[in-house]
């Protein structure tokens, strides 16, 4: 069975203009899938409807059907979509709200109202996965760029999703930054995660086991890295050449 399957998929806003088209594609368990296009092709409006952000916080009309980790998040709340479909927002900053790095990663299951013991027990497992631990008590504010990045994956992470979404992590970081967040994905595969990754710059992403191309809201491919790269006047067409 797909971890995510999308079909039919159509999405406007409210103002008449679609910015989504009739998109249509699958994601295995333990892949990493990566969502490529220019600005405005549709990208973060596909991964907030896999997160279930669009209905729930976002309105507007949408049309086909989307299935997630074996829900249909557009039906499901969106705590219910949480522990199947965590989502990384861009901008770090924007997504961290407590001051310790403890504290953090604790939120979300103090939310859910795990028993104490549970959320000390997956805190401690997080810091040690994204080697946070020596910043625990930290104020994330005076982390480098891929802590803040590995801190919020480590957050959608504690609840034991079967899918990550990740709307460009490597955005905004240096070239150690970029190594570690890599780095992280690369483990989500070992661990069976299914991740889901959105990117613009397609060298950045050639590990991944396939690329959905977007142009317009509309798919334009979708295959491996390697069968894509092949296609240069496509790729050029796109305006995605690495």
């Amino acid at each position: 069975m797909n971890a995510v399957e999308v079909k039919n998929l159509s999405f406007s806003y409210g103002n008449g203009k679609p910015v989504l088209r009739d998109v249509s594609f699958s994601v295995s368990p333990g892949e990493i899938f990566v969502i490529a296009g220019l600005s405005g092709s549709g990208k973060t409006t596909l991964c907030n409807i896999l997160c279930g952000v669009i209905p729930h916080a976002v309105k507007g009309e949408i049309t086909g059907e989307v299935t997630v980790a074996n829900i249909k998040p557009a039906a499901a709340g969106l705590s219910e979509t949480a522990l199947r479909a965590g989502m990384v927002f861009q901008d770090a900053d924007s997504q961290i709200i407590c001051t310790t790095v403890e504290d953090e990663l604790a939120f979300g299951p103090e939310n859910l109202c795990m028993p104490p013991d549970e959320i000390r027990r997956a805190v401690d497992e997080m810091l040690a996965e994204f080697g946070l631990g020596e910043v625990r008590d930290l104020d994330p504010a005076r982390l480098s760029g891929g802590e803040k990045k590995l801190l919020t994956i480590a957050s959608a992470l504690i609840l034991d999703p079967p899918v990550l979404i990740l709307d460009e992590p490597m955005s905004g970081l240096d070239e150690e930054g970029r190594i570690q967040v890599r780095t992280a994905i690369e483990k989500q595969r070992s661990r069976g995660k299914t991740v889901i990754t959105v990117e613009h710059d397609l060298k950045l992403v050639t590990y991944a086991d396939r690329w959905l191309l977007l142009k317009d809201g509309g798919v334009a491919a979708c295959d491996t890295p390697d069968k894509i790269l092949s296609r240069e006047n496509l790729l050029s067409e796109l305006r995605l050449l690495p």
